[in-house]
């Protein structure tokens, strides 16, 4: 009977104890309602916690589900899956499979899990890795399009920087508005320039050429603009061509520009155009008719000016009857080596017959006395804007 009665006291302590802390480890697995209802309200927004059809929260089973995910990488589905088969009810089903889809599209969300935390670290770093990688290559390939683009440019432009200083070499050589190349002359040679004005000539251009040439010379024509057509062209680009100047002289040889000053620019540059039209170049000095010119005219010209130290005076002696042609012929070389010397430039004219003949009589006994014949521009060795030239030793500014 004792023992009966000890059996039943023990058990009636097991229940009575039971009775007691059964409820109170129940109670403490439970969440405040406050936290209840901020779990379900956020999970409806997050969908991180469902509730169940009764209206309670399985927060336990949630927070060991949240356990387990946060000890392994939200992408991985195996701990998913491991979690859906830890829980028993359809609800957990729920809570589990949904935060896969919206975890990610609300990473930014605030909730009471760690998961949506655990996985934007995770997930973040691999968009926005890739979305860095996205945008950065086009950038990474922009600049190699650019650089080839710009290679491409450079390419293009070489050829430009090589061809075009070659052109304007040979266009500033021949402008007036710097000096042309010259070769340096000799000092211990004698040089002159023979000058011919008021051409081209039909036919004395060329034959003039041909006499200068035969002694190995060279010289300059001072021509009128308006007579550069048809034959007397061809005469002045013919002389062009074997190595002879081409000057300007006037456009109409009907004014001087000492009377007439407002004539001066169209006169010149009319000319000037005429001959760059016709060989190419554009003349680099410049004589004006009669050898009259103010001083502001040839102080402010961009042409220097030539004038002659050694005149002829041929157009004095044209007649060519029989009778007096001879005599004319002799006055006209007279006239010449009289005055000649070394760096002389000698006024003829290329339009009359006299003036050739005796001009094939002059160089010839010039080069007697060892003379060579060069082209003004040679013979001044690149002479300066600003000055009247009467002869390699003497000029006026």
């Amino acid at each position: 009977m004792k023992k009966g009665a000890i059996f039943g006291i023990v058990a009636a302590f097991i229940v009575i104890a039971m009775l007691i802390f059964i409820p109170v480890m129940v109670n403490n697995s439970k969440v405040p309602a406050d936290a209840v209802s901020t779990s379900v309200s956020d999970s409806a927004e997050n969908s991180d916690l469902a509730p169940s059809p009764g209206g309670e929260t399985y927060v336990w089973d949630q927070t060991e589900t949240e356990e387990e995910k946060t000890d392994q990488p939200s992408e991985d589905t195996t701990g998913t899956e491991e979690s859906e088969s830890e829980a028993d009810t359809p609800i957990e089903d729920e809570t589990t499979k949904e935060p896969e889809t919206d975890a990610e599209e609300t990473t930014s969300a605030a909730t009471t899990t760690k998961r949506p935390d655990t996985s934007e670290p995770e997930t973040d770093p691999d968009e926005t890795t890739s979305a860095a990688t996205t945008t950065k290559r086009p950038e990474t390939e922009e600049p190699e399009t650019d650089e080839e683009e710009t290679t491409t440019a450079v390419t293009t432009k070489r050829p430009e920087t090589t061809e075009e200083p070659e052109t304007e070499e040979e266009e500033v050589t021949t402008s007036a508005r710097t000096t042309s190349k010259v070769e340096p002359l000799d000092p211990e040679k004698k040089y002159v320039a023979f000058t011919f004005d008021d051409g081209p000539h039909p036919e004395n251009s060329k034959k003039i050429t041909d006499k200068l040439l035969e002694y190995g010379g060279k010289g300059t024509f001072f021509v009128v603009g308006n007579l550069i057509y048809g034959d007397r062209e061809k005469g002045m680009q013919y002389a062009y061509e074997h190595g002879m100047e081409i000057a300007i002289h006037c456009w109409s040889h009907e004014w001087y520009y000492t009377k007439n000053p407002e004539k001066y620019h169209d006169e010149v540059y009319k000319a000037a155009d005429a001959i760059k039209n016709s060989i190419g170049i554009w003349p680099t000095l410049m004589r004006p008719p009669g050898g009259n010119i103010t001083e502001s005219q040839y102080k402010s010209s961009e042409f220097p000016v030539i004038i002659w130290d050694v005149d002829s005076n041929d157009w004095r002696y044209k007649s060519n009857k029989e009778k007096s042609q001879r005599e004319n012929i002799d006055i006209i070389v007279n006239n010449i080596m009289s005055e000649v010397k070394p760096g002389s430039i000698i006024l003829m004219h290329e339009i009359y017959e006299n003036s050739y003949l005796a001009f094939c009589e002059a160089i010839e006994k010039l080069a007697d006395q060892g003379y060579e014949f060069v082209t003004v521009s040679e013979l001044l060795q690149n002479p300066e804007t600003g000055y009247k030239y009467y002869s390699a030793t003497y000029k006026k500014g």
